[in-house]
């Protein structure tokens, strides 16, 4: 299951910097290809040094790391929702995405009308909430004819819709509000773009990303400081530069790193790990899915013909050496189809062809 991000920000507020970043991150288990779509999206690998430890364990020739798509659009700008500036343009990629990056810039921009950071980022908010008050405005229009018809399930949804509206018109994001499951079974046909997760990059220059004050944003929102320009660099430096790199700025791991497992953390999804042939591959998904469903991530045939599954956690296995002697000290288990996977453990699935 392929998972997804948007960047979205002002202009010039780092956005394609921060993308740069993104795409050209070297993974160090191996010179992983990205695949750029088009100038708008690529996939990008997700640094793992679980998986970069179970290869060289395994002597794995082949390693495949988990990705995530990100998508980076236009610049928006005040009024972008009605359709001012090129952002507008871009809005529909956006509600496909399962999670907005916010770059929020903490330097000074080339114009002429200085805005704090506080501002630019309420403005992209703004426009966002707004951008969903126009959707909202055009699924009632659509629905209030029905009304005539004394369709019920119209009058729950239009209730549904105008407790959304005055939610947004007071500049509150819907992500911050609790729905039913009947709620979400309209929410999830709309693509609301406030519903969507947020992080929030915190971009600014490479003398202050250290320790900056951002009490600013949203109560309880996940924000990563950084310096998009010097993680841009970081990725133009040959592997063994990049550590000294790091250290010379305080740093121990880059902050695009940071943000991709950020990512992660925010859906709710975790990899777990498979080992076969020359190969050694992690793979995402959400929290509590079952064995036989993670088989079928693999591949439809191991989750019709699953018999049982044996785990070991990884580092368990990188302790025993080798996965003969984690079975002979009896360490490995075998699990049924109602398993709940957890994060880090390595799978060896059973299945009837």
């Amino acid at each position: 299951m392929a998972w997804s991000c948007g960047i979205v920000g002002l202009p010039n507020a780092g956005k394609s910097t921060l993308f740069k970043a993104l795409t050209a991150l070297d993974v160090s288990i191996e010179s992983y290809p990205f695949s750029t779509i088009n100038p708008n999206k690529a996939v990008v690998p997700i640094p793992d040094q679980r998986l970069s430890e179970l290869a060289e364990l395994c002597d794995s020739q082949k390693v495949t790391p988990a990705t995530i798509t990100v998508f980076d659009v236009a610049g928006l700008v005040e009024g972008a929702s009605r359709g001012e500036g090129l952002g507008n343009q871009f809005l529909g990629h956006l509600r496909d995405v399962d999670l907005l990056i916010h770059v929020v810039a903490g330097f000074e921009q080339p114009d002429n009308d200085y805005l704090d950071p506080a501002a630019r980022l309420e403005i992209v908010n703004l426009e966002l909430n707004l951008a969903d008050i126009e959707v909202i405005s055009r699924r009632r229009q659509k629905l209030e004819p029905k009304l005539k018809s004394g369709d019920q399930s119209a009058q729950y949804e239009l209730d549904l819709l105008s407790s959304l509206e005055e939610h947004l018109n007071h500049g509150t994001a819907l992500r911050d509000m609790n729905f039913s499951r009947e709620d979400e079974f309209y929410l999830d046909q709309l693509s609301l773009l406030t519903r969507k997760g947020m992080l929030y990059v915190y971009n600014l220059n490479e003398a202050h990303f250290l320790n900056p004050d951002c009490s600013f944003f949203p109560a309880n929102s996940s924000v990563v400081p950084m310096c998009a320009s010097l993680e841009a660099e970081l990725t133009e430096l040959p592997a063994e530069e990049r550590k000294s790199f790091l250290g010379a700025y305080g740093l121990e791991e880059s902050r695009t790193e940071k943000l991709l497992q950020d990512c992660y953390k925010h859906l709710k999804l975790f990899a777990f790990y498979t080992v076969k042939g020359n190969e050694a591959r992690a793979w995402v998904v959400p929290f509590g899915i079952r064995a036989i469903n993670a088989a079928g991530r693999i591949h439809s045939d191991m989750e019709s013909g699953f018999i049982n599954v044996e785990v070991i956690e990884w580092k368990a296995l990188l302790t025993e050496g080798s996965l003969a002697r984690a079975r002979e000290k009896g360490i490995c288990r075998v699990e049924g189809r109602d398993y709940p996977v957890k994060d880090g453990e390595v799978l060896f699935f059973r299945f009837r062809n």
